[in-house]
């Protein structure tokens, strides 16, 4: 039988990073995960296949022992041409081989590794949860100062009616026929054996014949819970604040994973922020730019009195020092203040006169 290619299961490059990897494995997670696909066997059975390409792939000891099982299928060892069979073993770091296996080295390790961490025979064991990424936009101002952010999610808990069997209640769920309760089949490849998850339970072990009417057999029901979140001062755009425990359920009795905010923060009307600096615009008229002036400017600590020098052009950016947004070291960044010179409209005759009068004694181009 032929076993999926981790690479093409999650749509990455055999170079792809680990990073690259994890996204590729949440996005399809999300979209093939049983609870968004109730009764959908298709789903559950793409949703099996990442898992197992995602636990593989991001441990870089199982990548590196697949990535060999790759070459080795490409050389025609795992449909039975052993031609090479010293070479490959060399490079394996085995010494001999007697009846398909060398000494200190069982080809069974390898697929055991790949297709379930379970032995044969061996029950099906808790499981942590899976980790939720969720965006959050919050205020410019809660992202300056910090402050608590009240938060709806909607996850999947374990259901209270069934306390998390899938089993309507005062019946148990019955040992899976296919695996007999282990969560485990036997499967073969060329001249080798290995265990894989039973694609009938999951992996679970048991079957739920008489399903509990809440959660219709699943064991798991939406609920909508309210969140108080504490946002830090100074955070950054795209900063993740992990809430333990928030994530999806464990399976088996395993414990929960954890939930991480992605921040979006709000566009203000007046400030950008750039880092721990900020920058604002301030409007002024030709003659203010020429002879210099002293204009109010609004920081993040309140207003304040900005000296600008004459001669100052358009487009300058005039700093004040220490006004920006806080630092986690507790110190603060800068105020950059941009420049804007406008131009006077619907002069009269005699302002434009004079106008040309300064620009002819100042010998500037009209």
């Amino acid at each position: 039988m032929d076993e999926p290619d981790y690479y093409q299961c999650l749509g990455v490059d055999k170079k792809a990073t680990k990073d690259e990897i994890n996204r590729a494995f949440r996005k399809l997670a999300k979209k093939y995960h049983p609870d968004r696909n109730p009764g959908d066997k298709n789903a559950e059975r793409r949703f099996k296949e990442i898992s197992v390409a995602h636990d593989v792939l991001s441990d870089d000891e199982k990548r590196r022992q697949y990535d060999r099982l790759r070459e080795a299928r490409a050389r025609g060892f795992a449909t039975g041409d052993f031609s090479d069979l010293s070479d490959f073993l060399r490079s394996s770091g085995a010494r001999g081989a007697q009846g398909g296996r060398a000494a200190g080295f069982d080809f069974s390790d390898i697929f055991s590794s790949f297709f379930g961490e379970r032995p044969p025979g061996g029950a099906a064991g808790p499981r942590r949860g899976d980790d939720i990424v969720q965006t959050i936009e919050i205020p410019f101002e809660t992202a300056i100062n910090g402050g608590t952010v009240a938060l709806r999610v909607q996850r999947a808990e374990a259901c209270a009616t069934c306390r998390g069997t899938g089993a309507r209640p005062g019946s148990t769920p019955k040992p899976c026929a296919t695996c007999r309760g282990t969560g485990t089949v036997q499967a073969a490849q060329g001249c080798f054996s290995f265990s894989r998850p039973c694609p009938d339970c999951l992996g679970r072990g048991q079957r739920v014949t008489n399903p509990c009417p809440a959660c219709g057999g699943q064991g798991r029901a939406l609920r909508l819970r309210s969140l108080s979140v504490k946002i830090p001062r100074g955070v950054q755009e795209g900063a993740r604040i992990r809430l333990s425990g928030e994530g999806e359920p464990g399976a088996g009795g395993g414990p929960p994973g954890d939930r991480y905010l992605e921040i979006h923060i709000r566009p203000h009307s007046l400030f950008e922020r750039h880092g721990h600096d900020i920058y604002s615009d301030v409007e002024i008229n030709i003659v203010q730019a020429a002879l210099g002036t002293t204009v109010p400017v609004r920081t993040l600590a309140g207003e304040v009195q900005l000296r600008i020098p004459p001669g100052t052009s358009s487009g300058a950016k005039l700093r004040l020092r220490g006004k920006g947004a806080p630092t986690p070291a507790g110190e603060h960044g800068d105020h950059y203040v941009r420049i804007r010179i406008t131009a006077p409209k619907n002069l009269t005759q005699a302002q434009a006169d004079l106008l040309r009068r300064f620009a002819h004694e100042a010998r500037l181009p009209t």
